[in-house]
């Protein structure tokens, strides 16, 4: 896995068990982030938004994903809880994810916000 790390900005490649390659894009902002992830090539993909505020999440789904929408928006939710903020989300995939998949890229996700959290 590649990372790319610029102050606020991290780019990473994610490749899975299952030789699926995800680009994962992360810019911080004071008040939240942007979380950007894309089978194979950078594209846009379904939206979601998320903010959360004393431990509770509001979420709306701009652009629906429709092969993974639960992942999605279980994704959103859990990086707003994390940062205590706004996440807007991209995910772009090709095929659906089976739940190992999901694992494997939330676990990722999750130690980019935990290193991001710790610095």
């Amino acid at each position: 896995m590649s990372e790319t790390h610029q102050g606020n900005f991290i780019e990473k490649k994610i490749t899975l068990k299952s030789n699926r390659v995800f680009l994962l894009k992360f810019i911080e902002f004071n008040n939240g982030c942007f979380v950007s992830l894309s089978e194979d090539l950078c594209k846009i993909g379904g939206l979601h938004v998320s903010v959360a505020s004393n431990n509770r999440t509001q979420s709306a789904r701009v652009i629906p994903n429709i092969r993974d929408p639960i992942f999605m928006k279980t994704l959103s939710e859990k990086i707003s809880l994390m940062i205590n903020g706004i996440v807007i989300t991209n995910f772009n995939n090709k095929n659906p994810l089976s739940l190992s998949e999901m694992q494997e890229i939330m676990n990722e996700v999750l130690k980019l916000l935990e290193m991001k959290t710790s610095d």
